[in-house]
């Protein structure tokens, strides 16, 4: 029988993987790895996430392993522990290394409260102001702007864009098509008239070429040029992937179905694409106000 450890690597070879996927993979290599799949006991991942949860966030340290940071990890992180967990147990399934009538240890888990946090998403307001104060302090690369009203308004992941090359979109059609997401599936996205526009007043429009490099041809590293255009904006501490989240709360809150976001976003369980659907129902709530006063 396979080991956690052995499905995880095979888990991990099927597809690209973000870093913060591999750490929490990380974490139950380290704590179950050695054990047989089928031997894993609701005990052991009880066991398991206590340790998680004396841990806390951990904070890189340079040049040596990461340590704990001394707080407790969000609830929303804790779950996606879980969730890391429970999509291995899938997986062994579907490869028939588990019965399909196996249990998972996983199951009845109670989820950690989430809260929501306002400054998960980046609002269309928000996003206005760091396009103003992108196009004035992106003098040399001159591609920031483009970035980010792509992002906000496909939803894509920055290492799906990073990857984009000319022969992937089609700027008469307005689409932009991605091999392979995350969740290993490709995706062809809908580009708005505006981000259309962007991309087509970016120079070096060969196929091959990436859209968003720098100069040597290579995807450009712009977290620094991010971080002075988000302090400069008054959103300091805001992270790229919020533009992502800003996407979908902003489809959610026109009153785009859950279906569709799933579908713009490449989503492929609801509960990816529920996190949104808070901001539908009180979109909703105003409308009713509005009508029926």
């Amino acid at each position: 029988m396979a080991t956690l450890t052995s499905v995880i690597d095979a888990f991990v070879a099927s597809r690209e993987h973000d870093r913060a996927t591999l750490g929490r993979l990380a974490f139950w290599v380290e704590c179950l790895g050695s054990r047989e799949l089928s031997e894993i006991t609701p005990e052991d991942v009880d066991a398991a996430l206590v340790r998680l949860a004396e841990r806390g966030r951990l904070k890189p340290r340079r040049g040596q392993d990461t340590a704990s940071a001394g707080v407790p990890l969000a609830g929303s992180t804790f779950n996606r522990y879980v969730s890391q967990l429970q999509s291995i147990f899938k997986y062994a399934r579907r490869l028939r290394l588990l019965p399909r009538a196996h249990v998972p240890p996983t199951r009845g888990i109670e989820k950690a409260p989430e809260t929501q946090d306002p400054n998960r998403y980046l609002r269309p307001e928000e996003v206005e102001r760091l396009l103003k104060v992108a196009r004035v302090l992106d003098t040399r690369w001159g591609r920031l702007s483009a970035l980010i009203l792509t992002a906000f308004h496909t939803g894509l992941r920055v290492g799906n864009l990073q990857a984009l090359r000319w022969r992937d979109i089609d700027l008469d059609k307005r689409t932009v098509t991605v091999d392979k997401t995350k969740n290993g599936q490709p995706i062809v996205s809908a580009l708005s008239e505006r981000a259309a526009a962007e991309l087509a007043k970016l120079p070096g429009q060969t196929p091959d070429a990436l859209v968003f490099a720098g100069r040597l041809g290579c995807p450009h590293h712009f977290r620094g040029l991010w971080v002075k255009v988000c302090t400069e904006a008054g959103l300091p501490g805001r992270n790229f992937h919020q533009l992502r989240h800003g996407c979908g709360s902003a489809l959610a809150t026109a009153g785009v179905g859950q279906a569709q976001i799933m579908a713009i976003m490449g989503h492929r369980t609801l509960t990816a694409s529920a996190r949104y659907m808070h901001q539908n129902a009180s979109d909703k709530l105003a409308v009713v106000d509005r009508v029926f006063r």
